[in-house]
């Protein structure tokens, strides 16, 4: 468990303040970050088109990454004051680093004119057509170096590098995958959250697993709370919030599960990669029942999607 001056009393009072911290800052952020951030959105154009057709505020997911961050900072600074020398404090360090980083990547991509090319196929299309890289180009660049340079850090064999480098590389762009609905990628960060949970529990008196729920406690509270504005039709995540939410599942699975059920979500990472390439996840959560209900739960109609955006943006 944690190393720290003053021994195990000191120890079980910096987790119990570092978990209402985990809880209590997301709460009090929320409201002020989703005025600040909504704003400076506006300001600098930040309007996209949706499935409807209706301009909506995208990169809507710095809310919850600016939440998330903030928190987790204040979480790594608790720890520092108690002179911690554990892998508590590295995976903090390393999750805030590279969630801040994914979302870069993402929001490097929102801002961009060039969104004609989708998916690898698309993206790796253009660069060999035309010579040119695309924002989705940089963004896989990036995000694959990032994932490469955590792995070297939080593994310690060939093996375990490769499934770690694996899911942190790909876990962000399945969310992204998903972020086509109203509140869908929120969902399935929930899903895969879930997972790890239940899967995690066998490992939860290490304190990888204690390091990784109470940094990943921020990041599900933010988005909670943005799950109305997403949902509703109010604002999108964009790639922004697709990829910081990827990036703390994958992290999660890294840290939070044994390496068998990171392999097998490694399997199924690609699986869903290779077959978004060839049909649409959306034709296919339409034609089945049960995954159409999850799907239109808590999320506005069309005419609630317009009467939402004109009172909360006057985007319409």
């Amino acid at each position: 468990m944690l190393e720290m001056v003053g021994g195990a009393g000191v120890e079980t009072k910096i987790i119990v303040l570092m978990l209402l911290f985990a809880v209590v800052f997301p709460l009090v952020l929320n409201r002020l970050l989703h005025k600040m951030v909504t704003q400076k959105l506006c300001a600098l154009g930040m309007s996209r088109f949706n499935y409807d057709g209706d301009p909506v505020l995208t990169a809507g997911g710095l809310i919850l990454v600016y939440s998330s961050a903030i928190t987790g900072i204040v979480l790594v600074g608790l720890l520092l004051l108690r002179g911690a020398k554990s892998e508590l404090l590295l995976h903090g360090i390393l999750f805030v680093i590279g969630m801040l980083i994914m979302a870069f990547w993402g929001w490097r991509d929102d801002r961009a004119s060039d969104r004609d090319a989708k998916g690898f196929r698309g993206h790796f299309g253009v660069l060999w057509r035309e010579r040119r890289m695309t924002s989705g180009m940089w963004k896989l660049i990036g995000g694959t170096s990032t994932a490469f340079c955590l792995s070297l850090t939080l593994s310690n064999s060939l093996w375990s590098g490769i499934v770690s480098f694996g899911l942190l590389a790909l876990s962000p762009n399945i969310i992204n995958l998903f972020d086509l609905r109203p509140g869908r990628a929120l969902k399935m960060f929930w899903c895969l959250t879930a997972l790890a949970g239940a899967f995690g529990l066998w490992i939860m008196w290490a304190s990888a697993a204690t390091a990784n729920w109470i940094f990943l406690i921020p990041v599900f509270i933010a988005s909670i709370l943005m799950f109305p504005h997403d949902a509703g039709g109010k604002i999108m995540l964009g790639d922004t919030g697709s990829n910081a939410l990827g990036f703390a599942a994958g992290f999660t699975f890294v840290i939070g599960t044994p390496v068998y059920v990171q392999v097998c979500m490694l399997v199924l990472f690609l699986c869903l990669q290779i077959a978004a390439e060839f049909c649409s996840f959306s034709r296919v959560i339409e034609q089945v029942g049960w995954l159409h209900r999850l799907d239109q739960w808590g999320r506005a109609t069309g005419a609630e999607n317009k009467k939402n955006q004109t009172g909360s943006s006057g985007l319409v």
